[in-house]
Parts: C-alpha cells; sequence; structure tokens
C-alpha cells in the first residue's frame, strides 16, 4: 500500500511551527510504513518566492518541502490569480517527480483542504485515485472569530468541493466533526485525536512546587483570549494569592502592559517561545493547565499536558474540553471569568483529588503515537478494498 501525503500546513523555513502536530503524525505513521509528505510552501501573493526542494529523508519518512518563483506585480486581484496559477504549476511539477520516481499512488491523504486539497481533488480525478481529507481548522466551531460561514465565497466553495468529493473526511474532535457534516451534508466524518509524543510528554513524580503554578501555552493570538485569562487572574489574586502562572509563546509589548497595568508582575513568569521537548520540560514541572480560548479545534496542548499528568482547566470552546471530565479537570464558558476564577480556585483547594500518574497513563492510552498511527493506518485499507471490490 502506497500513500502519498499532501500537506497544506507544514514546518518550513518561512513558519518553522506551521502543522508541526501533521510532521508528528506523519513520523507516527511512518514508523510503520514508508511515507513521502509533499508541502509546497505558501508565502502568499504579496510576497516574492524562488523556487527551492528541499528533499529529506530520516528512516521511512521522506519530505520534500518545495518553494516556487513568484513576483507580485501592483494589482492586488492579478496577484491573487498569478499566485494560484504558479501554486499549481509547481504542485503539477512536483507531482511529476513523485510519479517518476515512485509511481503513482494507492490513495492520496490530504491535510487541510485550502490549497493541497484543491490540487488532490483535480489530479486524483484525472488518475482515478481516491484521496482522503484530513481537516484540521476550527473556523467550522460556533465560537469561531474567523467563522467558516464568514470566509470568501470562492474559498467556502473550494472547501466545499474538496470535502464532498473526498472518500473520507477525517477532523480532530467530535464538536468540529459534527459541524463539518452539518456544513457540507457529509455522511461520516472520523474523528482522529491529535497525538502527543509520549517520549516526551510524560508523567515525573515527585515535582516539588512550593508555589502552585498554573501554566499557559499558546500562540498568544486573539482566539486564545489572553486579555481575558489576564482579567481572570487579576481577580484570583483577592481570594488566593499562593500561586504563579507561567505564560509559554510569543509574548508581545500589549501584554506586558496588560500585566504591569493589572499588578501581575510578581505573579508571572514568561518563558518566551520554547521548542517542543523544552514544553513537555515546562509541564512537567506545573501543577495544572489552563486554557480560556475563544476558538478551538482539540488542542494539541490539552493532550500533551494530560499525558503529563497535569490537570486541566479549559473553556468548552469547539473540541478543547472532550478529553476532560472530573477526574482530570474542570470546563467552563468561553468568555466567562468568574466561572475561571471559581475554577482556579477549586482547583487548589482539591488538588489532593487528583491523580497524576493516573491521568497521564490515561491519556497516554488516547493520544500516544501508536494509537494515533494505527488509527490513521486503519482508515486506508477499507477504502481500497472497496474501490477496488
Amino acid at each position: 500500500m502506497k500513500v502519498l501525503w499532501l500537506a497544506s500546513w507544514y514546518p518550513d523555513e518561512l513558519e518553522p511551527k506551521n502543522g508541526d502536530f501533521i510532521q508528528r503524525n506523519a513520523k507516527a505513521v511512518a514508523a510503520f510504513m514508508p511515507l513521502v509528505v509533499i508541502h509546497v510552501v505558501q508565502a502568499g501573493s504579496r510576497f516574492k518566492t524562488h523556487a527551492k526542494w528541499e528533499r529529506t529523508k530520516i528512516d521511512d519518512l521522506e519530505e520534500w518541502i518545495v518553494y516556487f518563483n513568484y513576483t507580485p506585480t501592483r494589482f492586488k486581484k492579478l496577484n491573487t490569480l498569478l499566485y494560484h496559477f504558479a501554486y499549481l504549476h509547481c504542485y503539477k511539477a512536483i507531482l511529476k517527480k513523485y510519479v517518476a520516481a515512485f509511481g503513482l499512488p494507492d490513495l492520496l491523504h490530504v491535510h487541510a483542504p485550502i490549497r493541497a486539497g484543491m490540487v488532490a481533488r483535480s489530479w486524483c480525478k484525472k488518475n482515478d485515485i481516491l484521496y482522503i481529507v484530513s481537516e484540521h481548522a476550527s473556523m467550522y466551531a460556533a465560537t469561531a472569530m474567523d467563522a467558516f460561514q464568514n470566509r470568501p465565497f470562492w474559498f467556502r466553495k473550494a472547501v466545499q468541493s474538496v470535502l464532498k468529493e473526498a472518500a473520507l473526511v477525517t477532523n480532530v474532535s467530535q464538536t468540529i466533526a459534527f459541524r463539518l457534516k452539518k456544513f457540507f451534508h457529509l455522511q461520516r466524518v472520523s474523528v482522529i485525536p491529535n497525538l502527543a509524543d509520549t517520549e516526551k510528554f510524560y508523567y515525573q513524580p515527585d515535582i516539588a512546587n512550593h508555589v502552585f503554578t498554573f501554566l499557559h501555552v499558546s500562540s498568544f493570538l486573539s482566539q486564545k483570549n489572553i486579555h481575558g485569562l489576564l482579567n481572570a487572574f487579576q481577580q484570583l489574586i483577592q481570594y488566593h494569592a499562593q500561586w504563579k502562572l507561567v505564560l509559554v509563546g510569543p509574548v508581545t509589548p500589549e501584554i506586558e502592559r496588560l500585566i504591569v497595568e493589572k499588578k501581575l508582575s510578581e505573579y508571572i513568569e514568561f518563558t518566551g517561545e520554547l521548542q517542543h521537548e523544552d514544553v513537555a520540560a515546562v509541564m512537567q514541572q506545573a501543577s495544572a493547565m489552563v486554557l480560556f480560548s475563544w476558538q478551538e479545534n482539540a488542542p494539541c496542548v490539552i493532550a500533551e499536558a494530560l499525558c503529563c499528568g497535569l490537570p486541566v482547566i479549559t473553556s468548552n470552546a469547539g473540541g478543547a474540553a472532550e478529553p476532560i471530565h472530573a477526574g482530570n479537570g474542570i470546563v467552563v464558558a468561553p468568555g466567562d471569568e468568574q466561572a475561571l476564577v471559581a475554577a482556579c480556585i477549586r482547583m487548589m483547594q482539591q488538588y489532593h483529588q487528583y491523580n497524576r500518574a493516573e491521568i497521564a497513563q490515561a491519556a497516554a492510552k488516547v493520544f500516544a503515537a501508536p494509537v494515533i498511527a494505527r488509527l490513521i493506518l486503519n482508515l486506508y485499507p477499507p477504502l481500497l478494498l472497496h474501490k477496488n471490490g
């Protein structure tokens, strides 16, 4: 069985962390079968780019990271068309190279429909190949700030056509899977959770924390609701003052200003952006994870925190709260700052009730790389059997 992955999102030199979760899935699958991943880099129609092809192979995972020649004009609408055609031309050429090297694949697996899914749809139709789409975006959530229904017409139609013609669609949460079925009238959307690298993210016992340590890991984008998070922790001081909040991510001058204004400086510790393995080390030293997002799908950091044995406080944005129950965390409504304050107080007061070793053990059974790889691999044979049967 030969499966080719086309990834709209994937780490590249312009965005080293873009789609890193897809890369982790690819590594997990490649532990069981040879895999090629093609990622044609999307810098955007405003930026000049030069052609380059980076081909790397580690064990059974081969990654093709491809850049294409493009020069913008003074005309915005023309640039959109020129960029689109340059992207398609590049993909056509790189797929030709793939076929020359390996022959036609049995199946294509697309990660994110825009833009790789558009390529897959036409190429698979031409070559009589089935394709799967894994949609990772959170824009279908009821609380989404960049809601799908508000996107441009061409974007909505393109996503619709890619998903409707796919042999199968997958998502990382039940919540967004349901929304996809509803939006596009799909018969079935399979759920494959996000992966946690349990070789890095695991329970580390006997961490001596003298101060209760809340941890927040995110991109600090507006949908993460950092303002609301800081408001809640400012209120928490009135009820409980023995704690600290560690923020992992790209701190901005605005966030620093807010922390000073809210008199939170002595309670908050910044780490800046960290490498993946360093995030694991910080998690292993924390007491609890906290997210207060307006918009999510199924955050990797929740799976990773649980695998470290951290109880989690999260809003129920998208599918963020799906793995959370009374034994491993607390769920609040998006934007409900009073509920977040109450959850933090309850977490500190009842912390002894959480069995961190059991939290980590249960999470590993759901999110560990071999588990997720097997779920992905199990998608392929029935589709090929049905096609050839």
